[in-house]
């Protein structure tokens, strides 16, 4: 994610009633494949905030929300992309419990592929469908923690009892 230069949510930086949304308010690598759903959660959240009965839709509470709505895609590609060699950016420099949770997604990488316990929940976390605390359930730091990486599976599966259906 590339957020603009202007921080719309701050207050007297843009002009009264204005609200960026979509490529207006951050733009997206294609390769995560987040921004559609991105602009689907933007419009969701739109609506919500300026509907909502018990609060002034203001222009800073709306654009807040906004952000909100794009801040996990923003924040699995601006890690993601962290190392890549010439990044620059707003994300975080590693700390100790970086390390550590790279180690762990690591080894999420490797197994999600033939793994459908772990595979469902990346996908969902990478489809901006769940939240990232999702990869650390139970049932998937089982499988990412005891189970070595299963094979890819080299064809879909047939029937719904094979692994992965």
């Amino acid at each position: 994610m590339r957020v603009r230069e202007i921080d719309y949510d701050l207050s007297g930086r843009r002009p009264a009633g204005l609200l960026a949304a979509g490529d207006a308010l951050c733009t997206f690598i294609p390769i995560y494949g987040q921004g559609m759903a991105v602009a689907a959660m933007s419009a969701v959240v739109l609506r919500e905030t300026l509907s909502d009965p018990r609060r002034i839709p203001t222009t800073r509470r709306v654009q807040k929300a906004l952000l909100a709505a794009s801040r996990q895609a923003g924040d699995i590609s601006a890690r993601s992309d962290r190392p890549m060699p010439g990044a620059v950016g707003s994300a975080p420099a590693s700390g100790p419990a970086d390390r550590v949770a790279g180690w762990y997604l690591r080894r999420v990488l490797e197994r999600y592929p033939g793994d459908p316990v772990v595979g469902t929940a990346f996908r969902s976390v990478l489809g901006l469908c769940a939240p990232v605390t999702s990869l650390f359930v139970p049932s998937v730091d089982r499988a990412v923690l005891l189970r070595p990486p299963m094979p890819t599976p080299a064809e879909p599966p047939t029937s719904p009892e094979e692994p992965g259906a």
